[in-house]
């Protein structure tokens, strides 16, 4: 799979995937709780895939930031499938998503694989789920009514790149065969 445009709508494939395991678990979390542990860990797998391609798609434009990116997207799976941990284990998880997010909008904005507004709303979201996170470990009040605000930014910037990557995939005549 050395082409780009493959290899992008891959990871936007994949990406639904994760986000569908993601609203069965939220779904099926208080009425059927081990099939919502069962999506959350499907989910977790699949993001490996996620993290791997987009470190792949990413590497010609910084590969130290792209191994960061991976390195965060691997300790939010470990630390997400930890989940059963409750609400605390939620946001440590969302920290180090919300730091590959981050590190991905930043990658997408210095590049011309992708439109630089999903980098941007990339970028948005990323912090949004670091300080979703933060505000609900320092003062959980303020986290509770942040979270309607903040975590939509997330969710749109994930889900503008996810269909992207699904529909156009990536400009092909702007980088070079992944190796």
């Amino acid at each position: 799979m050395n082409d780009p445009r493959r290899t992008a709508r891959l990871a936007g494939a994949l990406w639904l995937v994760v986000i569908a395991a993601g609203v069965l678990s939220v779904v099926t979390r208080s009425g059927q709780p081990r099939v919502a542990f069962a999506a959350n860990q499907f989910g977790g797998v699949v993001y490996l895939g996620v993290t791997v391609l987009l470190y792949r798609l990413f590497k010609p434009v910084d590969g130290t930031i792209s191994l960061f990116a991976a390195f965060c997207g691997l300790a939010g799976v470990a630390s997400g499938s930890a989940n059963s941990a409750g609400a605390q284990g939620f946001y440590i998880a969302m920290v180090f998503f919300g730091a590959q997010i981050i590190s991905i909008g930043y990658l997408i904005t210095r590049s011309t694989l992708i439109p630089k507004i999903l980098g941007v709303l990339l970028l948005l979201g990323g912090a949004s789920y670091v300080i979703n996170s933060f505000a609900n470990f320092l003062a959980p009040a303020i986290g509770a009514r942040l979270a309607p605000f903040i975590i939509p930014v997330a969710i749109l910037g994930e889900g503008a790149l996810t269909i992207w990557f699904l529909v156009k995939g990536v400009n092909v005549s702007r980088v070079p065969a992944i190796d």
